[in-house]
């Protein structure tokens, strides 16, 4: 990959992320998840998200469906029972529930393994293109969210941006998906799509509004009782 090439596929993978790791690191700081004094898994392994929590001194579990991530263990989400009940302060899970066959399964086997008064911490797309496909079937609004969690308490649920960002995201993100050969024509195109997707973003300050957004991020809460 050139030089162009690897500018466009960060600024892609910069703009579909907005704000995401500034609040995972948010997070950390307000839990103090960071060194081993907290029990924490992270559902997913390696990857950006892994290298950020590492980071942050995070000291995590990590459990993933593919072994080539390697994981510390081999787990679907949907049924973590390598785990036994209340097993840890902080639950990750970050840019997975999207493509989880079912979601609700999933979340009431990371509410088992949490400690009352623990948290979830995550974040899932709205506005954003297939990725990773098959596996990717399912996208969340806001109300989705607050009732795939209404047994935890809400702490945060917020918009990673706005209706008009979430556009320009979705334009840069043609330099990164498709074939081999949209991609090069997406490049091609690259300072027509760049104009465009700025002139979008200046809408986004003019006409802001957080009915569309590229994803959430979400931190809930076990109850205590």
């Amino acid at each position: 990959m050139g030089a162009v090439e690897t500018w466009l596929y960060r600024l892609s993978k910069r703009k579909s992320r907005y704000r995401l790791n500034d609040s995972i690191a948010e997070a950390v700081r307000a839990h103090h998840l960071n060194g081993d004094q907290r029990a924490v898994l992270n559902i997913g392994a390696g990857g950006e998200i892994g290298d950020l929590l590492a980071s942050l001194d995070v000291r995590c579990i990590a459990v993933d469906i593919d072994p080539g991530r390697h994981p510390d263990y081999v787990a679907n989400v949907e049924d973590l029972g390598i785990f036994p009940d209340a097993s840890f302060d902080a639950v990750f899970c970050i840019e997975v529930l999207e493509h989880v066959e079912s979601p609700s399964a999933a979340v009431r086997e990371m509410e088992r393994v949490l400690r009352p008064g623990g948290v979830l911490i995550g974040s899932t797309p709205f506005l954003l293109g297939i990725h990773d496909a098959p596996a990717d079937y399912q996208r969340f609004t806001r109300q989705g969210l607050q009732r795939l969690f209404a047994a935890f308490d809400q702490q945060l649920l917020r918009e990673r941006n706005g209706y008009f960002a979430a556009v320009a995201s979705l334009m840069t993100r043609r330099f990164i998906i498709g074939s081999a050969q949209q991609q090069r024509r997406a490049r091609f195109l690259s300072p027509l799509i760049l104009m465009l997707a700025s002139a979008t973003e200046l809408l986004d300050r003019w006409l802001p509004c957080n009915d569309g957004t590229t994803g959430y991020f979400f931190v809930f809460g076990k109850p205590s009782q």
